[in-house]
């Protein structure tokens, strides 16, 4: 009785797996159509594999292919990592340019200075004295002047302005040293040239702010002002100065400051050999302009 009453389900399950077989017998026959096609693409993705082994490095793209992908975009986004070293490091863009706009403040203050004081004793009271002695004795006069000048302008920058010096004492003490030079330079222009003296000082100032490589370098500037570059008092006096505010380097100092004295030495022959000489040689011109009330 039992045996009956499952026939029916024994039935379905017969047909179940007749119909099963007939699909698989299908899908036999399907796939072994297509095992030629799939052998061919499989013969010749591993002919193209085979030409990349031999063509390339199959083992350095697998290698590659491994990489942390994050970090590869990361060094493609930024190849170069610099590490900076700074030396004589200064902390800001005024600070940097406070040797030129000093330097340049002291020359300036050097002719404000004979425009205001005159350089020659009046008339009746050479009398007494030489030419040399007239002009030492009236460059003293000036420097009495200039230097409380360069104390005005390299404290006010030290602390009125701010500006950083990694060595304020230098700062100050070559500020004074290029006063007294600047002040003999234009002095003696003045004393021995009369206000041509004037204009020849305003015209070295032109030459210096372009020449001297204060603001930015003189290889970038045309051929003219780097070939009398060596030549400008500017060059060495800037130079000087921003040893002072970055870092001092002896050596660099004392080259500066043989230059310098080189120029004091030639302002100084030029005021004590001819002065006398030039002064007389010009002083009929010098009447001639005066009569014609043009210039004083």
């Amino acid at each position: 009785i039992e045996a009956q009453s499952s026939m029916p389900d024994v039935t379905r399950i017969v047909g179940d797996a007749s119909r099963g077989l007939a699909t698989g017998r299908e899908e036999l026959l399907a796939v072994q159509q297509a095992l030629p096609r799939i052998g061919a693409k499989i013969k010749e993705l591993a002919d193209r594999v085979r030409a990349f082994e031999r063509e390339g490095n199959l083992g350095e793209i697998l290698r590659l292919l491994k990489l942390d992908a994050q970090k590869e975009s990361e060094f493609f986004a930024e190849p170069v990592i610099l590490k900076e070293n700074k030396l004589f490091p200064i902390p800001n863009y005024g600070s940097a340019m406070s040797p030129f706009f000093t330097t340049l403040s002291l020359w300036v203050g050097a002719l404000l200075l004979v425009s205001l004081l005159s350089v020659d004793l009046h008339a009746g009271e050479a009398a007494p004295y030489t030419s040399r002695e007239v002009y030492l004795g009236r460059y003293l006069t000036f420097l009495t002047f200039a230097l409380p000048q360069s104390l005005f302008v390299t404290l006010g920058d030290l602390y009125l302005l701010h500006t950083y010096a990694a060595n304020p004492f230098w700062f100050i003490a070559f500020g004074l040293v290029l006063s007294a030079l600047f002040m003999l330079i234009v002095y003696t222009l003045v004393s021995v040239f009369g206000n041509v003296g004037k204009a020849m000082s305003i015209v070295l100032l032109v030459l210096q702010l372009a020449g001297s490589g204060g603001t930015f370098p003189v290889q970038l500037t045309p051929p003219f002002f780097q070939a009398i570059h060596p030549f400008l008092p500017f060059t060495y006096a800037i130079g000087l100065m921003r040893e002072a505010v970055g870092g001092i380097l002896w050596e660099l100092v004392f080259e500066d400051l043989r230059m310098l004295a080189l120029y004091a030495a030639i302002a100084l022959l030029i005021g004590l050999a001819l002065k006398e000489w030039i002064n007389a040689s010009s002083a009929k011109l010098v009447n001639k302009a005066r009569e014609s009330k043009l210039i004083h």
